[in-house]
């Protein structure tokens, strides 16, 4: 034959069995798994070198006649020798254990093991060969995951139980800050045409989270004479929530000052000043106070920073805002020490509607990011001017609502109109 020669398979049974008995060194001599034989008393006939590394002992053939109880604890050396004679009783094999090994030592590592039944060439249960992988380390793994699943189960649970502590404490918040806002509108001893009060009053308040920064109230302070007052925290949350409180405090504290609007809102942002000046992080709140009187037909007001109110004059069907004289507003409250806010007037005649607000309603955006704005605020009047009060109100947030195709608003919203009849 030309070429490179290749070297024959050996023929003869007894080169056969040399070369089984090579094949068969070679794999326990390199093999990093602990493959061994052991015989019907559970003492090995033969290991790889693996096994005796295991076992601190030099050379496999140290193995041969000894059991695992010469190696291993009592419990240990049991639980694998009862394994083993189950096996040779049944001739099932055992596929995949994690044995826990202890060693005399006190030291304890696992094995992933597999034994199976050692039969002769009749057939015959002679021992069992088993193949151990030293499982400690996956183990161990296993353990820190499963102890860290544990943890997060408390912790999980724990937060869940703070949650719904939180979310009652949020609603009672809720229910507390709704009791704060008018329950029932003023009504004046002068009466319109009708026969009933001359100034009606009626609002939509929307908060974004289960409590708000937004708050308004209503206040009779004479027969003809009535002030609203509106205000906006800035965020919100339970923070805008607080401060809203506090403002509601100082309303009743500040009472004899309401017939001035100007003086009224100085008053404010001096007490506010005076309350939260320790307070690290700072706040503003945009407020305005407007008396609306119907026997001098008209209103004043004063602004800190707030967005102006519209008028809806119901006979013209027009729709115009309420501005100072000047066109200028004052800063908002708890910004600055010693503001004088002034007073501004304007006309109020029967019919009118005046709608305050807050910035909630006209600074949600479309999915492209544009901002729905005052003017498409007051187009949406000029075309529901027809409708009392409360239908308005849905009216204008129902054309909002489509504008951002959400029905939710990222801010707090909220609308209070006051009208002569």
């Amino acid at each position: 034959m030309c070429g490179n020669t290749v070297e024959s398979f050996p023929t003869s049974e007894l080169e056969a069995l040399n070369l089984r008995q090579d094949l068969l060194s070679f794999l326990l001599e390199n093999t990093p798994d602990q493959v061994y034989f052991k015989d019907l008393q559970g003492r090995f006939l033969r290991a790889s070198r693996a096994v005796a590394e295991y076992m601190d002992v030099a050379n496999p053939d140290d193995l041969i006649g000894k059991s695992d109880f010469d190696f291993w604890s009592e419990e240990t050396a049991k639980e694998a020798f009862e394994d083993e004679q189950k096996i040779i009783r049944t001739g099932q094999p055992m596929i995949g254990k994690v044995e826990k090994l202890i060693h005399p030592d006190g030291r304890i590592t696992w094995d992933y093991t597999t034994k199976l039944p050692l039969k002769n060439s009749k057939g015959e249960i002679i021992g069992i060969c088993g193949i151990n992988k030293d499982f400690t380390t996956i183990k161990k793994m296993e353990d820190a995951l499963a102890d860290e699943r544990n943890r997060l189960r408390v912790t999980t649970a724990e937060l869940e139980a703070k949650n719904a502590q939180l979310e009652a404490d949020l609603r009672m918040a809720r229910e507390v800050q709704l009791a704060l806002l008018p329950r029932d509108y003023p009504t004046l001893s002068c009466f319109g045409k009708s026969g009933y009060s001359a100034l009606t009053f009626a609002h939509c308040y929307r908060p974004a989270e289960a409590v708000g920064g937004d708050f308004f109230d209503i206040f009779p302070l004479s027969p003809t004479r009535a002030g609203i007052f509106i205000c906006d925290v800035m965020g919100h949350g339970l923070r805008a929530a607080l401060v809203t409180a506090i403002i509601r405090t100082l309303l009743e504290e500040l009472r004899p000052m309401m017939q001035n609007p100007g003086r009224f809102l100085s008053a404010i942002n001096l007490q506010l000043r005076a309350i939260l000046e320790r307070v690290e992080e700072p706040f503003i709140a945009t407020a305005f106070y407007l008396t609306a009187d119907t026997a001098t037909k008209e209103t004043q007001f004063a602004n800190a920073g707030h967005p102006a109110p519209l008028r809806v004059r119901r006979n013209e069907r027009s729709v115009e805002r309420i501005s100072s004289e000047d066109g200028k507003t004052g800063p908002g409250l708890g910004l600055f020490d010693g503001v004088n806010y002034p007073t501004s007037r304007s006309t109020f005649e029967q019919n009118d509607c005046i709608l305050l607000f807050t910035d909630g309603l006209y600074e949600v955006e479309s999915p492209e990011g544009r901002q729905f704005g005052l003017d498409a605020v007051i187009s949406s009047l000029q075309s529901h001017a027809h409708l009392p009060a409360e239908k308005l109100f849905n009216a204008l947030l129902a054309d909002a609502c489509e504008f951002s195709k959400k029905q939710d608003f990222d801010d707090d919203v909220c609308i209070v109109a006051v009208e002569q009849s």
